[in-house]
């Protein structure tokens, strides 16, 4: 029984490597784009209207958020409009399609002795979300309260006869 011995071979170790070479200098037109992106993310798309002027959140903070759910024989709206007296707000049904928009203007004067300042602002919204079931339109009620708007509309009776419970066997 002969057993073969093998020899070992030596192991390589290699010195770890010291010098780090920025991304800089490797990639200079990635870093260009992406420092571009950065600082301009829509910038390459050459939109007219640029990404900081067009004050995105700003135009999506005027949208009010709504909540739309079913309430026993009622379909329940409420959305939030901070700010808005009842005199600012139109709400329309046609059909299926609620609409709520509204409109805010405010002036502001300030005159003091070693100043003056007049800012004028005004915004409007409009959104309409179609009703997930068909409401008697005369019946509809609207409550402003704390910057909530509820809209309560009954259900038609046709839309209550639709709905029936399911017993589970």
């Amino acid at each position: 029984m002969a057993t073969a011995l093998r020899k070992e071979e030596p192991k390589v170790v290699r010195e770890p490597r010291t010098e780090v070479v920025p991304a800089r200098t490797l990639f200079p037109e990635l870093t260009e784009r992406f420092e571009e992106l950065l600082g301009e993310p829509f910038g390459m798309l050459r939109w007219p209207i640029r990404w900081p002027e067009l004050g995105l959140s700003h135009e999506l903070m005027k949208m009010p958020v709504m909540d739309i759910f079913e309430e026993g024989d009622a379909v329940v709206v409420k959305a939030e409009v901070p700010g808005l007296a009842k005199a600012d707000l139109d709400i329309r049904l046609a059909g299926d399609v609620l609409t709520v928009s509204g409109k805010k203007e405010k002036e502001e004067k300030v005159e003091r002795k070693d100043y003056h300042r007049y800012e004028r602002s005004s915004g409007s919204f409009a959104r309409s979300v179609r009703l997930p079931a068909e409401v008697e339109a005369a019946k509809v009620t609207a409550t402003l309260k704390d910057g909530v708007l509820e809209i309560r509309a009954p259900k038609s009776e046709a839309a209550k006869a639709k709905s029936r419970k399911i017993e589970v066997t």
